[in-house]
Formats: C-alpha cells, structure tokens, sequence
C-alpha cells in the first residue's frame, strides 16, 4: 500500500477526482528507533503501510469499514531483517528526534 489515508501529520492530494489527507511518511523512509529488547537505536526502513479494517455486522450481512487514523506499517530491521508492524505515531516521534 503507498499511502496512509487520514493520518495525523498529512498533506493534501488530488484522488480519484477527490481531495484526501495523504500522510508524509513515504515507503522507504529510514529511522532509527530503540526497541524495548535491544540495547541500542536500531535502523528500520518502512517498507508498506496496512489499512486497519474492522468487520461490523447487520441484519444485511457482513460488510467492512475503514478506521480513520492509528495506521500500521510494517517494517524492516536493517541489521538482522526482521519485521515489525509498529503504529504510526511511533514512526512520526522517531523521524522527528
């Protein structure tokens, strides 16, 4: 998945004849972060956003929405390639130190 729809931090782009909330942590970006289990900062990279879609159920059937916000990525750790799926807010604090 390329983009992270109505993120936090975003900018505005032209979609399918609408505008929509775009985040700005593009695929591909690298941070270093401390996991909890490691003694020092590791170096992941991003390498796809997943959509949090949540089932709810009528007297119709089943459909599926979208949530709004709290996106998921998964990334990869460079030194050992192990991977992760860590909220967006974490990825958004560490870009920022």
């Amino acid at each position: 998945m390329l983009r992270q729809y109505a993120p936090g931090r975003h900018r505005y782009e032209r979609i399918g004849g609408r505008d929509r909330a775009v985040g700005t942590v593009p695929i591909g970006s690298i941070f270093r972060l401390r996991p909890a289990s490691a003694r020092r900062p590791r170096t992941f990279i991003v390498e796809a956003w997943l959509t949090r879609a949540y089932a709810r159920c009528d007297r119709a059937g089943t459909f599926t929405f979208l949530a709004h916000g709290a996106h998921l990525a998964q990334v990869r750790d460079l030194a050992n390639g192990r991977r992760s799926i860590p909220a967006d807010h974490i990825i958004i604090h560490a870009l920022d130190q």
